[in-house]
């Protein structure tokens, strides 16, 4: 048999030899011709293959009916890349001719067809569905031929499972070749596999941190964050090569360093001190959606300590925030609500915010929607409410409400009186240096009406309180010397 009949050639073969544009032996017509044969005696990757020089008209009359007919019986044999495109054709609309001819260009291993391809499939574009794996597919040929993107990206899918089973061999194998071609980001998602630990790579923090700084200093914005809060968080802080990091990336559009070197400014840490320069920071950080810029912000303006006070910016950050469905940001503003700061007083809203908030799990916002629910403020009074709201955020560990809702187990106010526990939580908060858990176990003592009266242990966590300023445990302790 000649080669002219395919004698011990693969369809395969013949696609890197005579269909590869890199190929010196490149010839769409002996392609074709080899595929003819093939396709007749019964291969179903000729059949695929030969089905697009027909549907293109490439080295052949153009025919597509006979094009769908061989694809078609490759599929039925099958060959999953003629059955999908099958599919394609077959849901049909105007982008489906000029898919074909680009998968056909693909099939050539046309770098600049396969990067469309990969967006194509990875995004889920034209009369094609998402399809993470045929994506790596045809990324696969840009990497093998050295594109450094590429084999960052396939690298990537590989580590994290993306249309194609973990492999940490695979992983490695093309994010070490694009690292050492100069891609910063696959710099950076190398130190974050040691930093992580994912997908079975041990966690090594001095290899990350060598991977870290090889991609920052190659530009990588993200790289030069997380390298910036390494030094941070170390056991000697290195505020000003941290400053210096999210400088850099601050000036590549990176948020989360914005507002770090805000605070960096704000505090005077590791750069001078400069207000209007923090200001300014965290400002563009809050514009470009940061939440927690937006509530530290805000914060910073409401206090006026170390920002010159404007709650004017306070408000308008701190319901920014709220809008992303910042709880702590909620509870800030239903507290500017409830207290009248800046906002016209309104109850109703602050109970609408702090709602919110505590349904979200906010500890601040559970005790202060417990104590507008047992007061009747701006909402209907309502005990069990109330004890339901100090029991979430006692557990939580808020020491306002586990003294409050130890006085209400105590009593039986709003839940089931059990005096044995509510006296643990008001003794727990009180002992832990608590001023309103002393003066309600003070209360107690003094009273004798739910332990036993003891005025000398009385006075004693009456002046633990007001030691601390409570008013009411001074008050007290003026009626006991009366």
């Amino acid at each position: 048999m000649s080669e002219k009949t395919g004698d011990r050639l693969s369809a395969e073969i013949i696609a890197l030899r005579y269909m590869d544009v890199g190929s010196r032996e490149y010839d769409l017509g002996k392609a074709c011709s080899l595929l003819e044969d093939m396709s007749y005696a019964g291969d179903p990757e000729a059949g695929y293959l030969y089905s697009l020089f027909l549907f293109t008209g490439t080295s052949v009359h153009e025919d597509k009916g006979a094009a769908m007919e061989i694809m078609s019986v490759s599929a039925a044999s099958g060959n999953e890349r003629a059955a999908r495109t099958l599919l394609e054709i077959k849901r049909g609309n105007e982008a489906v001719d000029s898919l074909v001819r680009l998968k056909f260009r693909g099939e050539q291993r046309d770098t600049e067809a396969c990067a469309k391809l990969f967006n194509i499939y990875d995004n889920g574009k034209k009369c094609v569905k998402k399809d993470h794996s045929e994506a790596v597919r045809w990324y696969t040929v840009n990497a093998e031929k050295g594109d450094a993107a590429a084999q960052n990206k396939i690298g990537f899918m590989y580590l994290m499972g993306k249309g194609v089973p973990k492999d940490r061999e695979k992983a490695k194998y093309w994010l070490m070749s694009a690292a050492d071609a100069g891609n910063s980001e696959a710099m950076f998602h190398i130190a974050d596999a040691y930093y992580r630990g994912i997908n079975g790579v041990r966690q090594d923090p001095k290899e990350a941190q060598k991977w870290y700084e090889s991609a920052a200093a190659a530009g990588h914005p993200e790289a030069q964050h997380d390298l910036a809060v390494i030094f941070l968080s170390a056991r000697r802080p290195d505020f000003k090569k941290a400053a210096t990091l999210f400088a850099k990336a601050a000036d590549q559009g990176d948020m989360d360093s914005m507002y770090q070197l805000g605070m960096l400014y704000a505090f005077g840490q590791g750069v001078p001190r400069d207000p209007d320069k923090a200001a300014s920071l965290l400002t563009e950080a809050c514009e470009k959606g940061h939440s927690q810029a937006m509530l530290d912000y805000a914060n910073m303006r409401f206090e006026g300590q170390v920002l010159e006070k404007d709650l004017a910016v306070a408000a308008e950050w701190f319901g920014k925030a709220s809008e992303q469905f910042n709880a702590t940001a909620e509870y800030c503003l239903a507290c500017m609500y409830g207290n009248g700061t800046y906002f016209e007083r309104d109850d109703r809203k602050a109970v609408e915010l702090f709602t919110d908030a505590a349904e979200a799990g906010e500890p601040n916002s559970q005790y202060a929607l417990a104590c507008f629910c047992y007061e009747g403020r701006g909402t209907p009074k309502d005990e069990k409410r109330a004890a339901m709201w100090f029991c979430s955020a006692a557990e939580q560990g808020h020491p306002a409400a586990k003294a409050f809702y130890g006085m209400m187990v105590l009593t039986g106010v709003g839940t089931e009186a059990d005096a044995e526990s509510g006296l643990a939580l008001i003794k727990e908060v009180a002992d832990a240096g608590f001023s309103e858990g002393q003066f309600y176990l003070g209360r107690l003592y003094f009273e004798g009406k739910h332990v036993k009266k003891n005025v000398p242990l009385a006075k004693k966590y009456l002046k633990l309180a007001a030691k601390q300023g409570d008013p009411d445990a001074l008050a007290l302790l003026g009626q006991i010397r009366a």
